[in-house]
């Protein structure tokens, strides 16, 4: 059902945390560092690989629970 509406909804919400990720970039890259060294862009990328994990969990789960709500009332 839920592909009718938005064929490919784990790159949309990819899409939505990744845009997050740049506007608290933009912050950072405004204040004047060094470039960051390779460990600790790995470790930007797990926590934004994790951070897409758990919205995209979340929102299974809210989807999840609706459609429960719903074939549970339609009983």
């Amino acid at each position: 059902m839920l592909e009718t509406h938005s064929t490919n909804l784990a790159e949309s919400i990819r899409f939505l945390v990744r845009g997050s990720d740049e506007r608290r970039q933009r912050i950072v890259a405004s204040t004047p560092t060094a470039k960051a060294p390779p460990k600790r862009r790995l470790r930007d990328r797990r926590v934004r690989e994790r951070r897409t994990f758990y919205a995209m969990f979340a929102f299974g789960l809210l989807l999840g629970g609706l459609e429960l709500f719903i074939v549970l009332h339609a009983l």
